[in-house]
């Protein structure tokens, strides 16, 4: 099995969404590895030294036996265009560190700086974060994504994101869109929507 990896935003020594990022780590403990006792994320990183100031990802690669952390300084990519690309057996349902499969998507893009991966007619999300699409006031993401990622997650209990099936047929009823992952929150760039090509 390879590596898992988990992303954690630490903006001042402070970590982001980690009761999210708990609840993935020991779903995934469980189903591949076997390990019932919930691991405690937060107890973990208060005996992290952690920098306390800027903008950082904090990225944990783990599997049972393993738990290693680094902390990477963060700048957003500017991301203005999407390129669709079609993959029907892609799976990525858990967060591994293997993304070999996605990284050779992710070389189709052409002259855009991301892609927008369809899977089975179903879009799904970008090479690194979900997609939320905007309609009038409201914003939605598909119920499709490759990995239920945090920020997703928390913007759908919040009630500020709705799911639903979106075909990439379906891509040019929207009027913009914006990329959600736990470095980038909901205040991320909004992109109109004909800068997702093909």
């Amino acid at each position: 099995m390879s590596l898992l990896i988990e992303s954690i935003k630490v903006l001042d020594g402070e970590f982001y969404n980690l009761s999210y990022h708990e609840q993935r780590m020991n779903r995934s403990l469980r189903l591949l590895c076997g390990v019932h006792d919930l691991f405690d994320l937060h107890a973990f990183l208060e005996e992290v030294e952690r920098p306390l100031t800027g903008l950082h990802k904090c990225r944990i690669v783990y599997d049972d036996q393993t738990m290693d952390v680094e902390f990477i300084p963060y700048t957003p990519k500017a991301i203005n265009s999407l390129r669709l690309v079609e993959h029907d057996r892609i799976h990525y349902e858990f967060k591994y560190a293997d993304r070999k499969t996605i990284n050779r998507l992710f070389d189709l893009r052409d002259n855009c700086d991301d892609i927008l991966i369809v899977k089975r007619g179903l879009v799904t999300d970008s090479s690194f974060s979900n997609i939320v699409f905007k309609k009038g006031k409201q914003w939605y993401t598909p119920w499709s994504p490759l990995l239920k990622g945090t920020m997703r997650q928390n913007l759908l209990e919040r009630e500020l994101i709705i799911e639903e099936e979106i075909t990439r047929h379906d891509i040019r009823t929207f009027d913009s869109f914006k990329l959600i992952n736990a470095m980038l929150e909901f205040d991320s760039p909004e992109v109109v929507i004909s800068n997702i090509l093909g």
